[in-house]
């Protein structure tokens, strides 16, 4: 019988996952085209997503709690990209930081329409906002289990704080591409990506890059 009743979860979940993953398609290639999130309405995000307004309100309550559940799938990406350095972080060699770090860059550009909706919404809605700053702290306390990590290797520096360096890090990282990405060519990702991945080797480790 627990078989039985796990599959029509499963396959809810994976229903799930499939909406959000339209509705986040949907709500970029809309806001490419220069709407802003808090002008859409939930039928104009349905109709282009390619399902019922109906089926919309199945699985989420509103327009903030799509927004907190689109936020949960761009930061995987994001942790993803980061983790192109923190798994091999024991090899220390900075080309590993500049390949996290470009592929956060680009990632940051290839999600700005969303990323800008949340900065957006995060300032007057409390839910949004503080969704947003648990993701950055959960990616932060990640962070600092590598520099911990590499603190008990002998390869960074000892005297920092691992969480308090991981949490400046994520944030400098973050705010410099919600702050410069918005209306700059794609020309400049790559020296972007350089000069962090220069702050951030120089912030940790005891040897030059």
């Amino acid at each position: 019988m627990a078989s039985v009743t796990r599959k029509p979860q499963a396959n809810r979940q994976e229903r799930r996952e499939q909406i959000e993953r339209l509705l986040l398609d949907a709500t970029e290639r809309l806001m490419a085209d220069g709407a802003s999130f808090t002008e859409l309405s939930v039928d104009r995000l349905a109709t282009e997503a390619g399902i019922s307004r109906a089926s919309f309100y199945v699985y989420f309550e509103d327009k903030g709690d799509l927004l907190r559940r689109l936020a949960g799938q761009v930061f995987d990406d994001l942790a993803a990209a980061a983790e192109r350095w923190w798994r091999v972080s024991g090899r220390r060699d900075p080309a590993d930081v500049l390949a996290a770090m470009t592929a956060l860059v680009a990632t940051y550009r290839h999600h700005q329409p969303l990323l800008v909706a949340l900065n957006e919404m995060a300032g007057y809605d409390a839910a949004v906002g503080a969704t947003y700053r648990e993701i950055l702290a959960a990616i932060a306390t990640r962070l600092a289990a590598v520099i911990n990590a590499r603190q008990d290797d002998g390869f960074i520096r000892r005297e920092l704080s691992a969480q308090t360096a991981a949490t400046s890090l994520t944030w400098m990282v973050e705010r410099t591409c919600q702050q410069t990405l918005p209306g700059t060519p794609e020309s400049g990702d790559g020296e972007l990506a350089a000069t962090l991945t220069q702050i951030i080797w120089g912030a940790l480790y005891l040897e030059a890059p």
